[in-house]
């Protein structure tokens, strides 16, 4: 990392990336560049809001446009996707935000949907939820405001399908769970490091072992007629291992650069960043190859979001998918083709 003499971050460096960060006069972030093609670009307003945020994602203008009231309280997001060639408007979606008398936010509007309303109280504990006139959930809550009943289902409230009614340990744990529906119900154990050792209910009840450092280190399922138990084995790091017990063949004991290069179904490749790039199906030491195993591709941008994936089997491929992401990171739109079968 690189600053100015005023410390605002000027540059970084990662494996070969190279980022450049720029600013205006009023030391606000205006634009950056990743080995020298840019990146997002912020746009503010006389109030030093952030009215813009955009960036190129797969050759298309990506961008998130913001909306406040005189408060500087967010009141509108809009998401847009232009044509890479033609810069035409290719799709766009909006959200309008509104708050209570107490500047708290209390209901969401998006495009061509009803809005979702949530009622609080004290400084924002979540009392109830809505969308349009239709109550979806209800909390009810104890002097600690932990949740102890959820009333869903129909119309909520009083004429609620389920409700939920949740207990606690001294320890403020979860100690049970119990629904209309008997068959949900579940009650919780804890030991004395505060891990989770038991969830029952009334059709099975799972125990959790664990080792000296807190990890996970088998699953015993109980039922009528049925007692399995699934061992866990892991490396210094805390990476999964085959388990002796069921690998006893196995000399595994870390996974370089704590990257699993292999397990019981695919063998994994990473590129320098960590990134996974190749996953092919496992074909077993002494099974005939047949060259059916699949292999999926995976790309990604210099932000290293997903971009590409693809899956071949027979040297052809069979699916391929894209992606694009708002300056933000989130995944704004898929495609995706399919070879069609004979």
């Amino acid at each position: 990392y690189h600053y100015d003499l005023t410390g605002k971050l000027t540059q970084s460096e990662d494996e070969g990336l190279v980022t450049l960060w720029y600013y205006d006069e009023s030391d606000r972030i205006t634009h950056r560049t990743v080995n020298g093609e840019p990146a997002e670009q912020w746009q503010y307003d006389d109030h030093g809001w952030l009215t813009d945020i955009s960036h190129l994602s797969e050759g298309h203008r990506v961008a998130v446009h913001y909306g406040y009231d005189d408060k500087g309280r967010l009141t509108g997001e809009r998401q847009t996707v232009e044509n890479p060639e033609t810069g035409e408007l290719l799709w766009q979606h909006e959200t309008t935000h509104a708050y209570n008398e107490q500047g708290l936010a209390n209901r969401v509007t998006p495009d061509s949907l009803p809005p979702v309303e949530w009622l609080t109280y004290g400084s924002g504990y979540l009392a109830g939820m809505k969308l349009g006139d239709t109550p979806l959930l209800e909390y009810t809550r104890d002097r600690m405001h932990r949740e102890t009943v959820r009333s869903f289902g129909s119309m909520a409230g009083s004429n609620a399908a389920y409700k939920l009614t949740s207990t606690y340990t001294p320890a403020g744990q979860l100690q049970s769970q119990h629904l209309n529906s008997l068959v949900y119900d579940r009650d919780y154990g804890w030991n004395d490091n505060g891990d989770l050792v038991r969830i029952s209910g009334p059709r099975q009840t799972r125990e959790y072992g664990y080792s000296a450092t807190g990890r996970l280190e088998s699953v015993r399922t109980l039922a009528p007629d049925l007692d399995i138990r699934i061992p866990y084995a892991t490396d210094p790091a805390g990476n999964r291992l085959p388990d002796p017990e069921l690998h006893p063949d196995s000399t595994l004991t870390a996974w370089p650069d704590n990257r699993i290069a292999e397990d019981a179904h695919y063998v994994y490749h990473y590129d320098e960043y960590g990134r996974l790039t190749e996953k092919t199906d496992l074909i077993p030491a002494g099974v005939i190859r047949t060259d059916d195993e699949r292999t999926h591709h995976y790309h990604y941008d210099s932000q290293h979001r997903l971009v590409f994936y693809t899956r071949i089997q027979h040297g052809e491929p069979l699916v391929e998918s894209r992606y694009l992401y708002d300056p933000l990171g989130r995944r704004m739109a898929k495609r995706v083709w399919r070879r069609e079968r004979d």
